[in-house]
């Protein structure tokens, strides 16, 4: 998160956060496993919680651009967090020839992607009503945790998997029907290539943006959504990172979060997403004709409604006790067969601050699966896309290229490429008996202060 004016000092920060950190009670509880693996993990309130053990300050190298920035970010990011702990922290970096950052880390146990921007409008939007609350105490007993979502740990053995689904599958129509198939097509193999491998803790970060009017226009000429655009734009740059290796697969399996919240449910805490895979024609390097097909397969894909019954299992999966919980979690979680995660996730729809510091930028970190070498996520906020790429350092040492390249097709997109005629047109048309309008194929250009 990247903020204008000066740097606030550390004890002012920290009591900021401690004043709201009783709208998000989970960052202040820890994990608590059972003794020898029975029962089901559980959440409890932490003796001694302390702020100043979650909330910290670095210094940025000199000169504090953009560059030391990410080398600061990926070095935060590659250590993990303290299990025994609230599965957080959050560091304030300084010495920035800009304004200041906040770098943070949570566990996907606490929030998915939703979830974290509705904590960021609690920690960072206008003063809670009310006033300052009465002073945290913490609370005796265990609170069950629910069951971790497939994405939770996403290596494993397919076959297992499989089994398991063959065997619901076999049992009764129905839910458990649809959600072994989900499995199945989760499993399904797509091409293997250097991406799905994972040799060490460090990770490399790097950014891109666009202007979100820009990307909004650029689907709406090809009837498609902003998330394809990003899935074209990241297609675009995996074909590229992939030829540099001498990889030239057709295809390459792309593994997509979907948040299955329903309309007024909270995200202020938890994790509600389930997994879709999408096959990405990594092959072709024209970005209008690969936007075209990402439309076409994400459309596919809806149209299966694959998520809802692997959620519905999850569910389900949170009424069995605890080593059949872990059993089947690991199950789902070994199902999938991808090269890479790529997740977009809508940003807050109002500009947030800090201490009366304007943020400018945020840019999401997608954890690095085991197993994998490489997500991309995006968050839209103040009228922009934010791109944040999260590596593995050795898998993936070009990941600046990488990152650059999403860019560069993001404003290929943007700037031009013939307009096709959007369905309700052409179905207007037929239903005239006519042929579709086309507009000009000419290039056509979408202002960079177009609102949205």
């Amino acid at each position: 998160m990247r903020f204008g004016g000066s740097t606030p000092p550390l004890a002012q920060l920290r009591r900021h956060l401690e004043a709201r950190l009783h709208l998000v009670p989970r960052f202040r509880q820890r994990v608590v496993r059972p003794a020898l693996g029975l029962g089901g993990a559980c959440w409890e309130d932490a003796p001694g919680f302390t702020i100043d053990a979650h909330v910290h300050a670095i210094r940025a190298p000199a000169p504090g651009g953009p560059g030391e920035l990410r080398d600061v970010a990926g070095a935060l990011l590659s250590s993990p967090l303290t299990p025994d702990m609230p599965l957080w922290r959050l560091f304030l970096v300084e010495g920035l020839d800009d304004g200041f950052a906040l770098v943070g880390q949570a566990h996907h146990a606490l929030v998915d992607g939703i979830a974290a921007i509705e904590v960021a409008l609690l920690l960072f939007g206008p003063p809670p009503e009310g006033g300052l609350p009465a002073p945290w105490r913490p609370a005796r007993g265990r609170l069950p945790m629910p069951l971790l979502s497939p994405q939770g740990t996403v290596a494993g053995s397919a076959h297992l998997a499989l089994d398991l689904a063959r065997t619901l599958r076999d049992v009764r129509p129905g839910p458990l029907r649809e959600a072994a198939e989900a499995l199945e097509a989760l499993a399904h193999r797509g091409a293997s290539t250097s991406l799905q491998d994972n040799r060490t803790h460090r990770r490399e970060f790097a950014t891109a943006h666009a202007e979100l009017a820009g990307v909004k226009a650029a689907g709406r000429r090809h009837g498609a959504t902003v998330n394809d655009v990003l899935l074209t734009a990241s297609t675009v740059a995996l074909g590229a990172a992939l030829r540099r290796r001498g990889e030239t697969p057709p295809n390459l399996k792309v593994l997509i979060p979907v948040n299955t919240r329903t309309p007024g449910e909270a995200a202020s805490s938890g994790n509600r997403i389930s997994l879709v895979t999408v096959e990405l024609p990594v092959a072709e390097r024209d970005p209008i004709t690969v936007l075209r097909q990402v439309r076409d397969a994400t459309r596919e894909v809806k149209a299966t409604g694959a998520a809802g019954p692997l959620d519905q299992l999850s569910r389900a999966a949170d009424r069995l006790p605890g080593p059949a919980q872990r059993t089947l979690s690991r199950a789902i979680s070994g199902a999938t067969d991808y090269a890479a995660v790529i997740s977009n996730v809508p940003g807050p729809p109002v500009e947030l601050g800090l201490l009366g510091r304007p943020l400018k930028a945020m840019f999401p970190s997608v954890p690095v699966p085991a197993g994998r070498a490489l997500t991309i996520g995006c968050l839209s906020y103040c009228g922009r896309l934010h791109v944040g790429l999260t590596a593995d350092a050795e898998v993936v040492p070009d990941l600046l290229d990488v990152a650059r390249d999403v860019e560069a097709a993001l404003d290929t997109l943007r700037v031009e490429g013939p307009v096709a005629p959007t369905p309700w047109r052409a179905r207007a048309s037929r239903r005239r008996g006519g042929s579709p309008p086309q507009r000009a194929a000419s290039r056509e250009t979408v202002p960079l202060n177009e609102t949205t």
